[in-house]
């Protein structure tokens, strides 16, 4: 799973480097919520979206008008 994570992130790095570069090392919904919060994402806008019963997408707005979309399972 880690590893299919770094792939993803490696490919983002071509739309966004400045951003893959701080989320490379975040694996846990515990370091994210860390990462958003220094980011200064109010984690009260946050926004879950149910895609079946085992995985979610976490949608949290970035402070530069961009969006994110994080995929959990």
């Amino acid at each position: 799973m880690v590893a299919e994570y770094a792939e993803h992130v490696a490919k983002f790095a071509d739309i966004a480097p400045d951003l893959a570069s701080e989320l490379f090392g975040i694996h846990t919904l515990e370091r994210l919520f860390g990462w958003l919060t220094r980011r200064g994402v109010p984690l009260d806008q946050l926004d879950m979206v149910a895609q079946d019963e085992f995985c979610h997408d976490l949608i949290a707005p970035l402070p530069d008008s961009r969006w994110m979309a994080f995929a959990m399972t």
